[in-house]
């Protein structure tokens, strides 16, 4: 046996995890963000944020940041909102400080909406122009449903950890 091949094999496995990588931060979340589940009243529990605390959880914030943006992409465009795709690249940078700092998910993705929190209401407000009654309900439902990825997350991290990583 030579030295090639082990260079070889190693090559390939570097270049399946670039390429395992590169799906979770960009193509994960654009996938993500066409799954919604309609609940009460027309509103939506949306999947892309499972992918940004993924990615950031994985990644750190430069994963979050990327996950963030093409998560929010498809959003962005359909509702003509730009200013999701700062809030969500927001949210992913800070999931990922604060998962390297804490070390807990569900920690880091809280503090992480309280942070990113006064963006979405000044830009959702100020600049979208969306009525108040509708970012309180909003935020209400963004909470929760981060929260809720952040625990699947926090429960399958390991295993997740040896397929992806």
């Amino acid at each position: 046996m030579d030295n090639s091949s082990i260079n070889d094999s190693g090559g390939i496995k570097s270049l399946q995890r670039i390429l395992t990588g590169f799906a979770i931060l960009v193509f994960l979340p654009c996938l993500a963000s066409l799954i919604n589940i309609n609940f009460a009243q027309d509103w939506k529990i949306h999947f892309f944020p499972a992918a940004i605390i993924l990615a950031a959880v994985l990644f750190g914030a430069g994963g979050g940041i990327v996950a963030g943006i093409a998560g929010s992409l498809y959003s962005a465009l359909l509702l003509g909102n730009p200013y999701i795709l700062v809030g969500n690249a927001l949210f992913g940078l800070l999931t990922g400080i604060f998962y390297k700092k804490t070390g807990s998910i569900i920690i880091s993705v809280l503090l992480a909406f309280l942070c990113e929190l006064p963006w979405l209401i000044l830009s959702d407000y100020y600049l979208i122009h969306l009525p108040a009654a509708f970012i309180g309900r909003l935020v209400v439902v963004l909470f929760l449903a981060n929260i809720l990825w952040a625990a699947l997350i926090h429960a399958g991290i390991k295993p997740l950890r040896k397929i992806l990583c």
